[in-house]
């Protein structure tokens, strides 16, 4: 059972803030697959997984992160796609302006997770949370299986950095695997220019956006 005793708002930097924990339930299940659909193309059948998992979450304890991680949700427009949105969902550190990833967390830290309050205020308790939910069953929908993927993919990329360290690390040249994958780039130099600047004034637009959530 879950302790629930547990505080469910943190003091932090500036006050006290939402962890994740409390944003889960405090919203209605079904507002929340409103967004879901709105976000991502799901079958009906994903009705009840994504249930499932706001169930198992709320059974949960918090597990708390070092240092601690504030969750945020924003939504961006896609540089390889001008013209849609897209949500982007990553930690901060405070102190750090890096985004972190953070689909290899396990579902107990992710409960302690600070939530962003300005992103609740912009796009609502109910959309934070579907994005948060898609974000974090990128390895699977329940938190044994997930804990377990994730166990197996740290194994991997530390036998990867070992082999670099020992220098019996294979590397690939990017042209050969292109030729592989019989991937053509067949734009035109003015082609890639054009698309390079238009990236770079997506790229603008979207800093405007963290720079409004952040309050800077």
């Amino acid at each position: 059972m879950a302790n629930t005793s547990y505080s469910l708002k943190k003091t932090v930097k500036g006050g006290k803030q939402m962890i994740f924990k409390y944003l889960i339930n405090s919203v209605n299940y079904d507002d929340v697959w409103v967004e879901l659909c709105k976000g991502y193309k799901l079958e009906k059948s994903a009705y009840e997984t994504y249930k499932r998992v706001l169930e198992e979450l709320k059974t949960l304890d918090p597990m708390p992160s070092d240092p601690p991680i504030t969750c945020v949700v924003a939504k961006i427009e896609d540089c390889l796609t001008p013209g849609e949105i897209i949500p982007d969902v990553f930690g901060r550190i405070d102190g750090d302006k890096n985004h972190y990833a953070l689909e290899m967390d396990s579902w107990n830290e992710w409960l302690d997770f600070n939530v962003l309050d300005k992103s609740i205020e912009v796009y609502g308790p109910a959309e934070v949370v579907a994005h948060a939910l898609y974000e974090m069953t990128f390895f699977g929908y329940c938190s044994k299986s997930v804990y377990e993927k994730v166990e197996e993919e740290k194994h991997i990329l530390d036998e990867r950095i070992k082999e670099i360290e020992n220098s019996t690390a294979k590397y690939a040249n990017l042209e050969e695997v292109m030729a592989k994958l019989k991937y053509v780039d067949k734009r035109t130099l003015k082609e890639k220019e054009k698309q390079y600047k238009e990236c770079a004034k997506i790229a603008a637009k979207n800093e405007k956006i963290y720079k409004m959530l952040f309050g800077k």
